[in-house]
């Protein structure tokens, strides 16, 4: 299913439990990038099912091979109990209902917790009202998802770093300890995380990074992929060096008849207008790439674009879980207004 971020048919409803019940509420649990369905085995295994598995198993936009959107797990409504209904995100499929509705339930059976709950009369009906509201459904978990590892990285925030990039930019970056600063000038910060991960027996170099750059704003005209690809490709040709000698960071726009132009969308970013890419690097002159994912947006001084980006190099591993949590990273900018310098290009 096309991910087109298109309004839903039908207005979603977000409700929350009140502070007092809240309070007593235990703290959701479940795996990362995981979304409990709770929907009866018939329906599960008919239908409504496959179309749940063709919206939340959609390919990722901007990676080197097929991973899923989620990783999704599915219990009967009978079983929704106990430790499965503390799950942090959960699609209720509920059916034989004298009305349509599409609920977004925050903190229902959990401090934490996201269930999106869809009920429909026959399953056809249920197939539609899913459908139309699909694209809304997903952007829902997709940023409950953003939240919760978010949280978690200002838990583990690596103060001094945030400190350095405070003076130095006047940003607000919450990233987690263990990266270090590579390259920082006028032009460009560039921080990375090396670290050694086993997998299949064996230990491999998984690398993690984050480039900060600006650039003039010129007009609303900036706002699409190719003019944002330019002026990553600008920045990273001079400054973010390959393994080889003479390598240097690209942004991959095609492979042979195969179209890589990262995807790019409109968002907000606590409450100003940014935009954000996904896509695929490589190394001109060397072999080495992977995905990356990158967030634009408004300078206080509205007069340069702002660009903080996340990379990852994981030949071995899905990227799934570095991509979701270098978005959550890059979502964490702010301008905290206490920079030495406009780190200006």
């Amino acid at each position: 299913m096309s991910m087109k971020r298109t309004t839903a048919c039908m207005a979603i409803a977000l409700l929350a439990s009140c502070d007092d019940a809240r309070k007593r509420l235990p703290d959701s649990a479940g795996g990362p990038e995981e979304i409990l369905v709770v929907m009866p085995k018939g329906h599960w295994e008919g239908e409504p099912g496959a179309l749940v598995r063709s919206v939340l198993e959609q390919p990722m936009q901007g990676m080197p091979q097929r991973e899923a959107l989620f990783r999704v797990a599915q219990c009967r409504p009978e079983d929704f109990a106990s430790l499965l209904q503390a799950h942090h995100s959960v699609l209720y499929a509920a059916f034989g209902e004298d009305s349509s509705s599409v609920l977004m339930l925050r903190d229902q059976h959990a401090r934490g917790q996201l269930v999106a709950r869809i009920g429909a009369g026959k399953p056809e009906a249920w197939n539609a009202l899913f459908s139309a509201n699909a694209d809304a459904v997903v952007l829902a978990f997709e940023e409950h998802h953003r939240a919760r590892t978010g949280a978690r990285l200002k838990h583990e925030r690596d103060a001094a770093l945030a400190s350095s990039l405070r003076a130095s930019l006047g940003i607000e970056l919450d990233v987690p300890g263990g990266y270090r600063v590579v390259k920082q000038d006028s032009a460009i910060t560039w921080l990375q995380r090396d670290r050694i991960i086993a997998g299949g027996g064996l230990e491999h170099n998984v690398i993690e990074g984050v480039l900060i750059h600006s650039h003039p704003y010129v007009s609303d005209s900036t706002w699409n992929v190719p003019y944002l690809v330019d002026l990553r490709d600008a920045a990273t040709k001079q400054r973010i060096d390959g393994p080889d000698p003479g390598s240097y960071m690209v942004v991959r726009r095609a492979f042979e008849e195969m179209d890589l132009m990262p995807g790019g969308r409109a968002v907000q970013l606590d409450g100003r207008f940014a935009y954000l890419m996904h896509g695929l690097y490589g190394m001109h002159g060397a072999k080495m790439g992977g995905p990356f994912v990158s967030l634009s947006t408004l300078d206080p001084s509205g007069k340069r674009i702002i660009t903080v980006e996340g990379f990852a190099y994981a030949p071995q591993f899905d990227k799934r879980p570095y991509v979701r949590e270098l978005e959550a990273l890059i979502f964490s900018l702010r301008f905290s207004g206490s920079a030495s310098g406009d780190g200006a290009q």
